[in-house]
């Protein structure tokens, strides 16, 4: 099954929809961040593979703090052995100057990720947590995937929890065990709110490049027109700088974090999602059709002959990672097979030239819908 992770925005716009109410108020400088009261990969359900967080968002508007986090645990499945599978888990937790437990509760949205017109249905509840709460469900896709959708206010908090790919059979008591989790830790008092927001909240350093590559590349095949013979390189030009989209943020984050994760050397492995040291997919730098086509322009050294351009890709249809469907370099098109790098893995691509500096655009267009994955750029001089 795979899920969606539903966008951030369309709740908060729901929730701000709702207004302040009731008394107490408590400014937002006064008040924590919400996250210390979210909920942490071990408290999440074990679904027989390892959780990774896909998100983690938290904003300081007027009226209001808000975090965001989701967890997203998938596994690929085998041809004739076992079928893909796809958990997800988020969780919002806002943190209002006023009082909320007398506002009505927003309905889930109508939208999951790119999925329109979602029909959610309400469901009884055994159960109530907070002040006031409601539960909701839907199924989304060809396989009917079911989505749980667990909300309430408690005092000054709202508290959003959902479930992606869980049977109705476990979902109900899984979710209320999540939200008895989060609300236990809610303040009881406007005096606690306030005292809690000297708790420290831990922030990871974002990692800084490697001196060397951290993985061997993995060599593939080139089957491309109009050239599908690999080219054996001379020499490796050196990249001056270059301008690209950021990139973007999926499971994981995609970004181009220091402004130079294409040319640093460092390679990605076949596992996008694996951590080699310096964060989980930290050498890809990924965008979404959304950005389409994805033009990237190099800087090199001197009016150089370039033989061939190499760039790395990944391929994996089960996240929705394709290779491109067409590249451009300096007005030279190319269109790679979609197996040219195989399922479930990553692979060097290499295109032939000649190409000239010391400026060398470079256009990706998308396969339809999903993801461009680049971990690395060079250029090769046979000179």
């Amino acid at each position: 099954m795979r899920s969606q992770v539903i966008p951030p925005l369309v709740l908060l716009l729901l929730l701000t929809a709702c207004g302040p109410a009731g008394s107490d108020l408590v400014p937002v400088t006064d008040l924590p961040d919400p996250v210390i009261y979210a909920l942490t990969p071990s408290e999440l359900p074990p679904v027989g593979v390892s959780w990774q967080q896909s998100y983690n968002l938290t904003t300081s508007e007027q009226g209001y703090k808000w975090s965001y986090i989701a967890y997203q645990a998938y596994q690929p499945g085998s041809l004739g052995v076992e079928l893909e599978s796809a958990f997800a888990v988020n969780n919002d937790v806002v943190l209002y100057e006023v009082d909320m437990s007398r506002e009505i509760l927003p309905q889930p949205p109508q939208a999951l990720g790119n999925i329109q017109d979602v029909t959610w249905k309400s469901v009884s509840q055994p159960h109530r947590v907070g002040d006031k709460s409601a539960v909701w469900k839907t199924a989304i896709g060809e396989l009917l995937t079911p989505v749980w959708w667990l909300e309430f206010y408690q005092g000054h908090a709202y508290v959003r929890i959902s479930l992606l790919g869980f049977p109705d059979q476990i979902a109900p008591s899984y979710i209320y065990g999540l939200a008895d989790i989060v609300a236990s830790r809610l303040p009881r008092s406007v005096a606690t709110l306030r005292s809690d927001a000297a708790t420290i909240v831990a922030t990871q350093i974002p990692p800084q490049p490697a001196a060397s590559p951290q993985a061997t590349p993995t060599l593939g095949t080139n089957p491309l027109t109009p050239t599908p013979t690999a080219v054996v390189p001379e020499a490796t030009l050196p990249i001056l700088s270059y301008t690209a989209p950021p990139g973007e943020r999926g499971m994981v984050s995609y970004f181009d974090d220091t402004g130079n994760q294409l040319a640093d050397g460092i390679l990605g492995a076949d596992d996008i999602l694996v951590d080699q040291g310096l964060g989980t997919a930290y050498e890809w730098v990924g965008w979404t059709d959304l950005t389409d086509p994805v033009t990237l322009t190099f800087s090199l050294e001197g009016d150089v002959s370039i033989t061939a351009v190499k760039i790395g890709f990944n391929h994996r249809e089960g996240l929705g990672v394709f290779v491109p469907s067409r590249v451009t370099i300096n007005g030279k098109s190319f269109e790679p097979d979609a197996n040219a790098v195989p399922n479930n893995q990553r692979s060097d691509l290499t295109f032939t030239g000649p190409f000239s500096g010391p400026v060398v655009d470079i256009v990706l267009h998308h396969r339809g819908r999903g993801w461009i994955l680049v971990d690395e750029i060079s250029f090769i001089s046979g000179n």
